[in-house]
């Protein structure tokens, strides 16, 4: 996996500037730079700021998934549970528990 290059799409998909990013992860501008032309690597510490900072998991940093495709899937299924009633969430709910636990 090339962490500079999926660093650099997952902050292009989410229209975040190097600077935003930089902010966001409360490291410097030219350090997160550094990483994405590949001329510095992260640390664990370090991609982990810069993974809260776009909002995801390191889990889903690596996950091989592309990450926009599962965010717009998210925001689907978001947006199909708001009209669910609370016994079709329950029900929703006791689905996605036996699916976590692989039963």
């Amino acid at each position: 996996m090339d962490v500079a290059k999926k660093i650099t799409q997952l902050r292009t998909a989410k229209k975040i500037t190097v600077n935003k990013l930089a902010n966001l992860a409360g490291l410097s501008q030219g350090f997160v730079r550094q990483i994405e032309l590949g001329k510095q690597n992260p640390t664990v510490e370090s991609l982990s700021l810069i993974c809260d900072a776009l909002n995801i998991s390191l889990y889903d940093f690596f996950s091989e998934q592309e990450l926009p495709d599962r965010q717009k899937l998210i925001d689907r299924l978001y947006q199909n549970i708001s009209q669910l009633t609370d016994d079709e969430i329950a029900a929703l709910i006791s689905i996605t528990d036996s699916m976590k636990s692989g039963k």
